[in-house]
């Protein structure tokens, strides 16, 4: 554990965040956390999406026992296992088979009930999501990832247990938690990293977690591949297949207890003792920053209240449902896509989910590059004009991408225009995320759950559009896609304004930097030792109040944001809160019960 304002120099603000991305760097707390975070998202990714390419071989009929009467007849009637397999009847005899609709192994899964597992597996993630953001913000992202980790693995071995649609069902519904990851990823580099370059960190681990869709396309096929060549048949095969992802998760959870940090100053857990430990002191003098008895809960549903309550995150909300939410519908569908439009076999349609997935590895991060660099010069308005031309490329592309035809354009015309839709539906990713920390950021957390959210929604709705055929649901994604983006230039925020009009005169201060000033100035200012009322100044420099929340509290807002006069027109009492601390004057105490407590430190 580090104490606050361990981390100086050019590399670090005033909060230690860090405000460079070094990647052959493994150092803690800061590159430590991004590594971990990346990594462990991609293994959640790998599990949550083991099954699509194998549903080539799960949708096959149900094996017959070779002793069966079936299969006594078929045997005799047909000279060869290669016909047999073909046979409408005769091909539950044929386990070895892996043709497209021959022979058997799999669970005899017809096209409704793969759509219905297929949004299941996208299902529980929804409420997954919106609650982790908050929980996190109250327990700290640390423990919440080993919790997420240790539990969704459980239903990972399970699924190479099913015998039947309805257990499949329920443990994909299990396994589709898994999908909360992403919110913590996204939080423990939003707070480890300064606001130069949080966009670019947050996209850069969602993106390269995001390609654990593409990985589980290339490798759970070739394991399943290798699996058959080595004796197994289709059942077992497809059921070995899919257990390996669960076992490095759990052992992803013991590497990140053991070796990672939640924030830049040390682990929530030490946090929290040093804290009890402070109180026990009978010196101890309050610092504004508890939340006044608070349980972790009271914290985590104030975070979401807050966040719900904000109408701008119900449209980034929309925005993540088309971007990532399509993704999700990609891995689950574009296998099977290919196999029946374009006439491919089980590991070249399997394929097609990576090509598209590859984009992670670098189109994410470019969104949230692009995203920091309209930041640069255009400020917020910036990250919402680059949202919005990425949301309506990808929009326009997954158009062009649905009229491709296997007899007009070929596979190589159909390849091509899903390569430029994956680009910009990536980059949309990273541009969500990079106006995420800026709609709410009394409750970051909230908002970041809740738009994490709207892509499982998205997913959901998607899927079940497939029902009506995977050309005709693509093309009507395709088109809500650019409404999506049509609803961007709506957003507007109170102190920056929005893609079209600058609202900068409303703009409140950032908190002033910590202010050098001598012991003798620190023994002037004399504290009052009051429980509710009072600040404690370090020997030798003084902090102006800088809570956990800017401003405050989850749900306290910026003057600019509850319509009050700019800072300049405060009332003596604001006016003395926000400014720094000089000359030996003391700024005005904290209200009753503190500034509330926000262990991530946004």
């Amino acid at each position: 554990m580090w104490e606050e304002g361990h981390w100086t120099g050019p590399d670090y603000d005033a909060n230690g965040k860090k405000k460079s991305i070094q990647l052959w760097r493994f150092d803690r707390p800061h590159m430590r956390a991004f590594h971990f975070a990346w990594m462990a998202f991609l293994m959640c990714f790998i599990m949550w999406f083991v099954v699509p390419p194998l549903m080539y071989t799960i949708r096959k009929a149900r094996c017959e026992e070779p002793t069966s009467a079936t299969c006594i007849t078929c045997n005799t009637q047909f000279a060869s296992q290669f016909d047999m397999a073909l046979d409408a009847t005769c091909k539950v005899c044929a386990p070895f088979d892996t043709r497209n609709g021959a022979g058997c192994g799999g669970l005899g899964l017809n096209r409704d009930q793969i759509v219905l597992s297929n949004s299941m597996s996208i299902f529980g993630t929804i409420f997954i999501r919106i609650l982790i953001g908050a929980v996190a913000d109250a327990i700290g992202v640390r423990a919440s990832y080993i919790f997420l980790l240790t539990i969704t693995a459980i239903p990972g071995f399970c699924i190479a247990a099913v015998d039947s649609y309805d257990a499949f069902v329920a443990v994909r519904f299990l396994i589709s938690f898994v999908g909360g990851s992403f919110v913590l990823t996204q939080l423990w580099t939003s707070v480890m990293f300064s606001a130069n370059i949080v966009g670019t960190a947050n996209a850069t681990t969602a993106g390269w977690g995001n390609l654990g869709g593409g990985i589980a396309g290339a490798i759970i096929p070739a394991v399943f591949k290798s699996l058959q060549d080595s004796g197994y048949d289709n059942n077992q095969a497809w059921r070995y297949a899919a257990v390996w992802p669960p076992a490095v998760m759990i052992a992803l959870a013991i590497a990140i207890f053991i070796f990672t940090d939640d924030t830049p100053v040390g682990r929530f857990s030490d946090m929290r003792k040093k804290r009890a430990a402070m109180k026990a002191d009978p010196n101890w003098i309050d610092d504004g920053k508890e939340t006044g008895g608070e349980e972790p809960a009271a914290i985590a549903g104030r975070s979401l209240k807050v966040a719900a309550t904000n109408w701008r995150t119900w449209i980034l909300f929309l925005s993540y449902a088309f971007s990532f939410g399509v993704e999700l519908t990609v891995y689950n569908n574009l296998p099977l896509y290919f196999a029946n439009a374009f006439e491919r076999d089980q590991s070249e349609s399997a394929l097609t989910s990576t090509y598209f997935s590859l984009f992670n590895l670098f189109a994410r991060t470019l969104g949230g590059i692009t995203s920091d660099v309209a930041n640069r010069y255009y400020g917020v308005r910036g990250r919402l004009i680059n949202n919005f031309l990425c949301s309506l490329f990808m929009g326009v592309f997954l158009l062009v991408f649905s009229a491709m035809t296997y007899e007009i354009n070929g596979y190589g015309g159909a390849i091509g225009a899903l390569c430029a839709w994956a680009l910009f539906l990536a980059m949309t990713e990273g541009a969500v995320y990079g106006v995420v920390p800026f709609i709410e950021p009394t409750a970051v957390g909230g908002v970041a759950g809740i738009v994490g959210a709207g892509g499982n929604a998205g997913a959901l709705a998607c899927n079940f559009l497939m029902s009506i055929g995977q050309r005709p649901a693509f093309h009507c994604i395709g088109w809500l896609s650019l409404w999506s983006a049509l609803l961007i230039p709506l957003i507007w925020i109170p102190g920056v304004g929005s893609m079209f009009r600058s609202d900068k005169h409303n703009a409140v201060p950032m908190p002033a930097a910590p202010v050098e000033v001598s012991q003798k100035e620190v023994e002037i200012a004399e504290p009052t030792k009051a429980a509710d009322y009072s600040q404690q100044a370090p020997k030798g420099a003084y902090y102006p109040p800088t809570p956990p929340y800017p401003y405050g509290y989850p749900g306290a807002m910026p003057p600019a944001m509850m319509g009050s006069p700019p800072p300049g027109m405060m009332p003596p009492p604001m006016q003395m809160m926000s400014m720094p601390f000089a000359g030996g004057q003391a700024p005005f105490p904290p209200p009753p019960g503190g500034y509330g407590m926000m262990p991530m430190g946004y």
